[in-house]
């Protein structure tokens, strides 16, 4: 057991990062001195391993939506270059698909993002 004085300034300040981080006083006081060790003492946290985990699988699934994002552009650069070449425009279905096809890459980078949003958010919080 420790007890520790504060400055009512610094009692302030930990009592609304305590709030913030939805933690009683004494609790976020102990998570602060517990980093603090940990970073001091280079010590790295039980669940590192499975955060890391968490992100690395998550940067695989990035990586495939780089190659749907890239295979649109392709499809874009195709059409545009039938275009450009014809001077005609594409049937209606093909602009259709096109535009089915970058609605589910934005939809899937969407969720990817707030997805590794929240990994982040709770490797924060954990480590």
């Amino acid at each position: 057991m420790l007890e520790v004085r504060l400055t009512t300034n610094d009692y302030m300040l930990l009592a609304v990062a305590a709030a913030r981080a939805e933690l009683a006083d004494g609790a976020y006081a102990s998570e602060v001195v517990h980093r603090h060790l940990a970073a001091e003492f280079n010590v790295v946290p039980a669940d590192w391993r499975e955060v890391m985990a968490q992100l690395l699988e998550h940067r695989a699934t990035l990586a495939g939506l780089r190659g749907d994002v890239a295979a649109v552009g392709r499809l874009a650069n195709q059409i545009a270059r039938e275009v450009n070449s014809n001077r005609s425009r594409p049937a209606g279905d093909v602009l259709t698909r096109l535009a089915g096809r970058v609605e589910t890459v934005l939809a899937a980078a969407d969720e990817g993002l707030a997805e590794l949003d929240q990994l982040t958010t709770n490797a924060r919080t954990r480590l």
